[in-house]
Parts: structure tokens; C-alpha cells; sequence
């Protein structure tokens, strides 16, 4: 190995054993003991000893108990009672994906990584309180789209007023009645769908939406923004999107599947189809002129597309709006 090379990779096995020296979270310790090993097997040397009370025989799915993903809707269930998890894991996961987390710093990282649908958290976590974590959730971008049901068995008024005004889309006094909360995942669920059909509808006028935080209204805000402004470039990609959005293909997509049903590439083709129709509706053009308007370098497959989105064939339009002029 080059020297150089090797130098640098020697700083950086020090840097990872003073972190993982520190206090930090159990999951946080647990990626710095792999990253470590990976370093180890460059220099053929132990960097460390295995962080205090982590077993690394368990990899992060194991780790957190989170289920192979399907097509259904991911729920995230924080609560430092065992119990009390698997007294909710087990009936919810006859219909939804089921992921667990034993405390609020877990649960904020498994946020991140999981992009869950909902979360339902006991109020009373380590690390972070299930009121806190509402706060994060709702103040990072990535996640404040995430909705959160809030358990406790502070029933008290003020408690909820306070769980309500952290963020919570919801709060459910415990003992936790199963069908309740069923009811309330549902209402949410069909919630979030009604957005969906909003936004996509609306496109331009977020002002109108009601979405769950400002963070998701200026999202949806800007990149309707970005889209427009890049119209007729037909090299736009989801790659400038990203980068104009200062945000990772990961999140970008996360959030406009939440908020949208559907993904960038979707977004993209439905903002510039639906100004070929604005255009074609108010007075008829060239198949092909309107079509490089809206930023598609072939017509035919603009045809396909439009006439797939509405129902009509944009040549169809173009005669309607000739007959009623």
C-alpha cells in the first residue's frame, strides 16, 4: 500500500477510535465499530475493542427488527418496553410493515434511514422524548412529512395540548385500544392520499394545500419552481433537480413519493404536460412546436404521454380548441 495512502487511513482509524470511545447512542457506535473493521482490514490491525454492550454479530436490520420491506405502508413503533412493542407490532403487522425501535435516538436515525409512513411513539423515551422527536421530525426536511401518533398514559389535557402543539398528527391516551389505533392509521393513511391528489392538482398554488408543516409547503414550493424554470430543457434530469434542491436522491425521492404519490421522473413529466395543455387550451399550436416548449425533444412520445395523462391526444385538443374559437 502507498504510504501516503496509508498515512491518511491511520488518521482516520484514530479519529474512529476516539468517537467510538465516546458515549454516544448504541446504533451510532454500532456504524463506527463496522466502519472500523472495514479500516482494519486495510492496515491488518485491530483498531478497537467492541463498543460496550453491542454485539456485532447483528447487522442494522437485526440490530433495529425491521421486517423486509414490501409494497405496504411502514410503520415505526418506539417504546423501551419489549411488551409493549410486540403487543402492537404483532397486530399491525397483519397489514402494514413493521419496524421497532427501543428509544427515541433510535428512532430518530431509523427515521432517516427508513422513511416510514407513520410513527407511533410513547411519549416517555430515552434519548429523546417522543415529544422531541416530533420537534426534529417536523424541523428537518426529510422527515417532517412523516406522520406521528403519540401514546402515553399522561392523559392529562395539558399533555396532549403539549404532544398536539410538538408536531403529533395524533395522541392516544394508553392502555392503547387496538382498534382505535387502527381507525386512526387509516384516517391518516387516507389523509395523506387526499394530499397527494391536492398537489399534483394544484401544482403551482401550494398555498392552497394544506400540507402537514411549512418545511413540506416550501418543498413542494420549490421544486414546482425548479421545474418551471427548467421547462423547455429537455436535458433537465432528476440529477439537477437534486442538486438545485440541495437535497440526495434518496430524500428527493422519499418525499415527493410521501407528498405525491409519485416519484421525480413523475413530477417532472406531469408539470410539463400539464403547461402543454394550459398552452394547447388557449389556442391551438404545432404538435412539435409545444412539444419543445414543455422540454420534449421527440413529439410522438410527448403524444403518448399527454394522451396517457388525460385521456386525449394533444392533436384531439388542439381541434377542440379550434372549434370553439
Amino acid at each position: 500500500m502507498d504510504d501516503r495512502l496509508k498515512n491518511k487511513i491511520s488518521l482516520v482509524k484514530s479519529r474512529l477510535a476516539e468517537l467510538i470511545a465516546r458515549k454516544e447512542s448504541a446504533p451510532v457506535r454500532l456504524e463506527l465499530y463496522w466502519i472500523a473493521r472495514d479500516v482494519d482490514d486495510l492496515l491488518g490491525s485491530p483498531i478497537s475493542d467492541q463498543p460496550e454492550n453491542i454485539s456485532p454479530t447483528h447487522d442494522y436490520q437485526a440490530m433495529h427488527r425491521i421486517h423486509p420491506r414490501t409494497h405496504r405502508n411502514l410503520i415505526l413503533i418506539v417504546d423501551e418496553d419489549k411488551a409493549a412493542r410486540q403487543y402492537l407490532a404483532a397486530p399491525l403487522s397483519n397489514d402494514f410493515d413493521v419496524a421497532e425501535a427501543r428509544n427515541g435516538g433510535e428512532a430518530w436515525e431509523m427515521a432517516l434511514e427508513l422513511n416510514p409512513d407513520i410513527i407511533i411513539s410513547d411519549v416517555m423515551t430515552s434519548i429523546i422524548s417522543g415529544d422531541e422527536l416530533c420537534r426534529k421530525l417536523r424541523g428537518n426536511v426529510e422527515t417532517s412529512h412523516i406522520a406521528i401518533i403519540l401514546l402515553s398514559a399522561l392523559s392529562e389535557r395539558e399533555n396532549i395540548i403539549y404532544g398536539l402543539e410538538a408536531g403529533a398528527d395524533d395522541y392516544i391516551a394508553k392502555p392503547c385500544d387496538l382498534d382505535i389505533l387502527r381507525t386512526r392509521i387509516l384516517s391518516l393513511l387516507k389523509r395523506r392520499q387526499r394530499l397527494r391528489q391536492e398537489v399534483v392538482i394544484m401544482q403551482g398554488h401550494t398555498e392552497l394545500v394544506e400540507f402537514k408543516s411549512q418545511l413540506d409547503r416550501d418543498f413542494m414550493r420549490r421544486v414546482f419552481r425548479i421545474i418551471e424554470s427548467q421547462l423547455s430543457n429537455a436535458d433537465f434530469s432528476i440529477g439537477d433537480l437534486c442538486y438545485e434542491l440541495a437535497m440526495s436522491r434518496s430524500s428527493v425521492y422519499n418525499k415527493l413519493k410521501t407528498l405525491t404519490g409519485r416519484g421525480p421522473n413523475d413530477i417532472v413529466r406531469i408539470v410539463r404536460l400539464s403547461r402543454a395543455r394550459d398552452l394547447l387550451m388557449r389556442r391551438p399550436w404545432p404538435i412539435a412546436e409545444v412539444s419543445a416548449m414543455v422540454g420534449f425533444s421527440d413529439p410522438k412520445y410527448f403524444s403518448t404521454c399527454f394522451r396517457k395523462e388525460y385521456g386525449i391526444s394533444p392533436s384531439k385538443l388542439n381541434d377542440e380548441t379550434q372549434q370553439d374559437k
